[in-house]
């Protein structure tokens, strides 16, 4: 989804977080749905600071948004 490009800077970006990050995504069955796991998977893939999860309760899906690991 992401070229190569966009991964190399988000990768720098993700370097410098001082703290883990969880991406949390509310899905639905939709295609768009399916582009977000495929979106939040590859951001996660590159930091360990990054984890994904797809268990958000937002009521608004598919969505995704970003939280402190834990919260």
């Amino acid at each position: 989804m992401l070229d190569q490009n966009i991964k190399t800077q988000l990768k720098a970006y993700l370097e410098r977080l001082e703290s883990p990050i969880e991406l949390v995504a509310a899905l639905d069955e939709s295609d768009k749905a399916a582009q977000i796991k495929e979106l939040v998977t590859e951001i996660a893939e590159l930091s360990d600071k990054v984890t994904a999860r797809f268990d958000g309760n937002n009521t608004r899906r598919p969505s995704f948004g970003v939280a402190k690991a834990g919260e």
